[in-house]
């Protein structure tokens, strides 16, 4: 059975991408078609701002719809037009492509042909952003190298990105035996502690498995929820994005399941940290100090790397992998400062 037809049965079953919410002038939904592919966008806030922002989400398996909610994003839709794409395969979007379609460069000319649709759409005078979290800084990166996206966009924003998975893999190792080793000394949850330590001692990181890396990713949840120091955030209004969004939390599991599984290969050797100095545009990091799924030396080894001289880093000291939902209101300020400056 070929891809279209899992993705059909399984968002037929499960929930579609209908009218929930009408189209206002802050609020649309669409789906945008590209080589074999409907992807389902969701736009809104204020486009007559003239300023969007393309928010790439994590995975692979998530939704761009599960980002438009919290107290984040109810900030930025104030100022700015927030474009929720689900990536191909994900979400409600759906499409007649085979497995063999479903690859980074794919995806990357999805994002590349999207940006070009929403100046066609909204106006070519727009001053459009991208934004990645997760998986999304791993897409995202990529068709920043690989198409020329980059002509398109006034800036780059990557939080938590995962551009470059061998490299993490070994850098949260790091942080599992330096953070975890601190945290048994202060006496704090030993004996999860102890595990994680002890598995992260037995890798052998100049070769490490993908099973290894499915370890690394899975500890390194658990290991932010063991860090005292993150913040709890603030929750948005409860009406407000995922609860006015189409799809069901297994809607999403079960569409981006398959797409996982097929990509997740190319994904774990994606390694783009060598060839970052090819991205020129304005370039803003954002990352969690616990941030052990992707930690925060990638970012800080991304701000060094890009070519652009209009960049900046910034490490949220309260946060782990996900400081939107951590810190929002500091968060959507370095967005807004950022945005502001190069729009």
């Amino acid at each position: 059975m070929n891809l279209y037809k899992i993705l059909v049965i399984t968002i037929a079953v499960l929930g579609i991408f209908s009218c929930s919410k009408s189209n206002t002038e802050t609020y649309e939904r669409f789906y945008f078609e590209n080589d074999g592919a409907s992807l389902a966008v969701q736009v809104d806030g204020n486009r007559t701002s003239k300023t969007f922002i393309l928010l790439l989400h994590g995975g692979p398996g998530g939704s761009g719809f599960e980002y438009n909610t919290g107290k984040y994003t109810e900030i930025l839709e104030q100022d700015y037009a927030m474009v929720y794409l689900d990536q191909r395969g994900q979400g409600a979007s759906k499409g007649s492509y085979s497995v063999e379609d479903v690859t980074l460069q794919q995806f990357s000319d999805d994002i590349a042909a999207l940006s070009t649709f929403l100046k066609q759409k909204y106006g070519t005078d727009i001053s459009l952003f991208l934004m990645g979290h997760s998986w999304g800084g791993t897409t995202g990166t990529h068709a920043l190298l690989n198409t020329d996206v980059q002509t398109e966009l006034k800036g780059w924003i990557e939080v938590d990105g995962a551009h470059d998975i061998p490299l993490l893999n070994k850098e949260a190792i790091k942080m599992f035996l330096e953070i975890g080793n601190a945290e048994i000394s202060a006496g704090n949850n030993t004996e999860k502690w102890q595990d994680i330590v002890d598995f992260a001692a037995g890798v052998d990181t100049n070769n490490i498995s993908v099973d290894e890396g499915g370890q690394i990713n899975g500890y390194g949840f658990e290991a932010e929820g063991l860090i005292a120091q993150i913040a709890a955030g603030g929750s948005g209004d409860p009406s407000h994005g995922l609860l006015t969004s189409p799809l069901t939390s297994a809607t999403n599991a079960l569409a981006g399941l398959l797409t996982a599984n097929t990509i997740n290969g190319e994904t774990e050797k994606a390694s783009m940290t060598a060839d970052l100095n090819k991205i020129t545009i304005p370039s803003l990091f954002l990352w969690g100090k616990y941030d052990f799924v992707v930690p925060p030396s990638l970012g800080e080894m991304a701000f060094n790397n890009v070519s652009s001289t209009k960049k900046e880093v910034v490490i949220f000291e309260k946060s782990g992998h996900s400081p939107m939902d951590s810190e929002p209101d500091l968060f959507a300020e370095k967005v807004i400062q950022f945005v502001e400056l190069h729009k």
